[in-house]
Order: C-alpha cells, then structure tokens, then sequence
C-alpha cells in the first residue's frame, strides 16, 4: 500500500500538514466549549444567576374543598414550570405545626397560614415573611335552631380549630358580645373533629367552614354570625402566603418567580375558565371536581385589587391594616398564655413584604 505523500512530506513552512490540521480541530474544539459555557452562563443569569442544582422548594397547603392559589400552581405543569426550583407540596395540618416545619427547613411556603401561627412564629424570632394576602376565612357559628341570640351562649361550649384564625376570631367576638368566661371553648385539632363534635353531640356548638359546616347544618344547626362579620367588626382573621426568610435572602428571583405564579395563580382561580383550572386541582384537594367548584367559588379570597391596601404599598409600612390585626393577635397571643409579650407594630412590619407582589401586578414578571 502506498503512504500519501501529505502525511509524511514536510510543507514548505517546515510543519507537516497532518499537525496543522491536528491544531485546527483542537481550535475547533476550544472554540465549542466557550460557546457551551457561555450558554451556561447566560441559562444561569436567565435563572437568577444562581448556579447548580435547582433548590427544592416545599409548598404546605390545605387539602379539602376549598382549593387556594397554591393548589392551582402544584396542579397546573406549565405554572408550576415557571417556578425556577423543584416545586413539591405536603398537606396542611395545622398552622402551628406548618411553622414548626418551616423553622426546621423542612418546607419554604406556607399557603394560607392564619394570625395566630404568624404572630406566634414572629414573636418567637421565626424567619417568616408573608408575601401575599391570600384569602379570609369563612367559618360560621353554628347553633341548635333555640340559640338565636349571642346571650344564649352563655354556659354552651364551642368546638374550635386551635391555633389559627378561627380561635381568634371567635375569641375577639365572645368579647365583643361581653361573653368572655361565660362560653366553654373546646380546642380541636382540626375542622372536621370540630364538627365532628357538634355531630357527636359532645358540644353546644362548631365554629366550622365549607364542607364541615354544610354537614352541621343538615342537622339542624343554623349559622349565628361567621368570619366575615367578625372581620368586619374588628377582627380580620386574613389567611397569608409565607415564605421562609432564608429563601427570601438567598433565592429573592424564585420568590418572585412564585410569588408571579400566586398572582397568575389566583387569575385563573377567578376567572372565566375556573372551572377548568378547579378541575385540575380537584385531585390535589383529594375531593371530586363537582365539590370544589361550588366551595371555591362561595369563598372570600382576597381580590388582587387589595393586596397593597392589606399589605401595605412598601415595605415596613406599620399603618397596614395586616400589621393591625396581628398587633391585635399579639395581645391575644399574650392573654391565652401562648405568647410572653406582644411583638410591637414595628417588629411585624419587617416580616411583611409586599415588594414581591407589587412587583408582580406592575407587569415585573
């Protein structure tokens, strides 16, 4: 066989022709991998400039017929894509035990998280932040059909959820109607074992919500006043989005990122094709679309329109109404014994951000 003469041959320049083309493929070859890490870079500004893995990001929320903002989001593939971290969720128990996870790490979202387990996490220096104002409860007080009046109360015991809203509330309004002491309340773990209670007949009386109360007024109880009412006296009970403060200083793009998606989030849960969108969060609610259409649709979210009105339109606003009604749920706090002394205004006003959201309604995603 013969051996070409442009391999073995030196060119007139002195360097044979096989190490020049040697050379030009290594160029090639350098040139392609800046090309590859230049595409990196800009992938990683694009995704906030973080670099590596993307973070996991646990989302805690309330399974039942009522769905919320978050339940659109983990349900929904293409919203939850937005989302620039491994978006996963676990059920909502209860508030205070949310928080307890949230301050080990564990979680780095809590969707709809009432007063009390707010201002009993700030008041004890946990690192939470609410970002969003998502809704306001809608439990009602339900009575046998003899009760029609509030002084019937008197000497009756009520099942309520402990540790949220709902006990503040209910507690804020026996004040009100001078019932303090006169009315046994019996704290449950959850809804249903309130109602359950009622059922049983193990109690007077249910401060209960959505499904639990239809199943307590089937049984002849009737509603006496709810949290809408109360709200309106003075005692907002105003279920929160919170985020972890750690996330919030290490990963500000992803918060507002989500915080972008709870706003889309609630546009769709609202608006004309909300049907569509219920349906898809039916499974993770756990119950059958035809349920939480209904349920959803009768609640009181909180319109876009008012997140700032709520928040306050910067941060550290002391004068927001959410900063009033936890001042309010500090004192409260500090008469049940769960709290030894009541954050001040100014210490809740830097745990509420409305930065994010402003952001997000001003076209900033």
């Amino acid at each position: 066989m013969s051996t070409s003469a442009e391999t073995t041959q030196p060119t007139t320049g002195g360097t044979p022709l096989y190490k020049r083309r040697r050379r030009r493929i290594y160029a090639i070859i350098a040139a392609a991998v800046v090309v590859v890490v230049g595409l990196s870079v800009g992938l990683s500004v694009g995704l906030g400039g973080s670099s590596g893995p993307l973070p996991n990001f646990v989302i805690s929320l309330s399974t039942g017929t009522v769905a919320n903002s978050d339940s659109i989001i983990v349900s929904d593939p293409s919203l939850k894509k937005t989302i620039p971290a491994h978006v996963k969720w676990v059920p909502f128990t209860a508030g205070v035990t949310a928080v307890a996870e949230m301050k080990s790490g564990s979680l780095q979202s809590i969707s709809g998280v009432g007063n009390p387990p707010t201002v009993g996490a700030i008041g004890t220096g946990t690192g939470i932040d609410i970002v969003m104002a998502q809704s306001f409860d809608s439990d009602e007080l339900l009575v046998p059909r003899s009760v029609t009046q509030p002084s019937q109360l008197a000497g009756k015991s009520v099942a309520v959820l402990v540790g949220s809203s709902e006990d503040y509330e209910l507690e804020g309004w026996l004040s009100l109607q001078g019932l303090t002491g006169k009315v046994k309340l019996v704290s449950v773990a959850s809804e249903q074992a309130a109602a359950a209670a009622y059922l049983s007949g193990a109690v007077d009386a249910a401060y209960v919500y959505g499904g639990y109360a239809a199943s307590v007024a089937a049984k002849g109880g009737h509603p006496l006043t709810d949290a809408e009412k109360i709200a309106k006296l003075g005692v907002p009970g105003i279920d929160a989005v919170a985020v972890s403060d750690t996330l919030i200083k290490n990963h500000p793009d992803l918060v507002q990122k989500y915080v972008c998606a709870e706003v889309q989030a609630t546009r769709d849960l609202t608006g004309s094709q909300s049907a569509k969108y219920l349906t898809q969060a039916a499974g993770v609610q756990g119950v059958p679309a035809s349920q939480i259409q209904s349920a959803t649709k009768a609640y009181p979210f909180i319109p876009l329109s008012q997140q700032l009105y709520w928040l306050g339109s910067k941060a550290g606003d002391t004068s927001s109404p959410i900063v009033k009604a936890y001042a309010q749920t500090g004192q409260f706090l500090v008469k049940q014994g769960r709290l030894t002394s009541a954050p001040t205004a100014a210490q809740i006003a830097t745990h509420i951000d409305p930065t994010f959201v402003k952001k997000a309604l001003s076209g900033g995603c």
